[in-house]
């Protein structure tokens, strides 16, 4: 298991487009995650993590380039050692890694995967002008959880909205129609996140204009403005590209049981 400045460490050995998920648990959650490295005859073969305080047992993994199959058994069962008790057999897990590496790696009983996009901001130029979302107090937290319940927000974290700006969209009547925030708010870079407009009011333009104002507010931290997307949601993609936001890079999401 590695340390906090141990995994900052380790940072040099991977980029932040490539092993997106990875790098910010090593970067910036290492009070959260758990790193461990693999190795043989001192050449570093995989780092892999797992993320404390997510709503599903969250691993990212990342495979050194190299040839031949890596098998995550081992690693995991490892991290079960390590863990003691906190990862029972029978459970589902999900583990995030490069699509590139997906045809390399074998791991235990898969459930699912799916595509997952990592967007960046590069031409800010195309943002709307600034919509009518203001940013909520800490006492209004609440709209955030409920859109988050009512849209099954798989990575919302409560947490987030004491840690960092979010924002939401009203109706004349006082009615939160949507909310948006950030996964990652650092000087190094950001991540929207905890984005959705309430069913009841969609169609209107409202994600894109929410989506506008939170990305404007990254721009203030950070020149590095990302999201993660699924491949499986073309109309969520088609309003981040009309935003100036490109795929960089992409990873499976693999479902699995422990």
């Amino acid at each position: 298991m590695r340390t906090g400045h141990e995994q900052r460490q380790l940072l040099e050995q991977i980029s932040l487009e490539d092993s997106y998920i990875l790098y910010g648990n090593m970067y910036l959650r290492t009070d959260r995650s758990v790193v461990v490295t693999d190795s043989v005859q001192g050449e570093l073969r995989a780092i892999g993590s797992y993320l404390k305080g997510m709503p599903f047992h969250a691993f990212s993994l990342h495979v050194v380039a190299g040839e031949g199959n890596y098998e995550m058994e081992p690693m995991l069962s490892y991290m079960k050692e390590v863990l003691d008790g906190s990862l029972p057999d029978g459970q589902k897990g999900v583990i995030a890694l490069a699509e590139p590496s997906t045809n390399r790696v074998q791991i235990p009983n898969i459930l699912a995967t799916r595509t997952m996009h990592l967007m960046k901001l590069i031409d800010p130029e195309r943002l709307l002008p600034v919509g009518q979302s203001r940013i909520l107090e800490l006492s209004e937290a609440q709209i955030v959880e409920k859109m988050a319940a009512e849209l099954g927000m798989i990575s919302f974290r409560a947490e987030e909205i004491a840690e960092m700006p979010h924002i939401a969209l009203f109706s004349e009547g006082g009615e939160p129609m949507a909310v948006a925030g950030f996964h990652v708010y650092d000087e190094a870079y950001v991540e929207i996140g905890n984005i959705g407009t309430s069913v009841h009011h969609r169609q209107k333009g409202l994600g894109t204009q929410i989506s506008s104002d939170i990305s404007r507010i990254g721009l203030e931290k950070s020149a590095n403005v990302y999201l993660v997307v699924f491949a499986d949601n073309p109309m969520a993609i088609h309003v981040y590209e009309k935003l100036g936001f490109v795929t960089v890079s992409s990873y499976a999401f693999i479902e699995f049981l422990l």
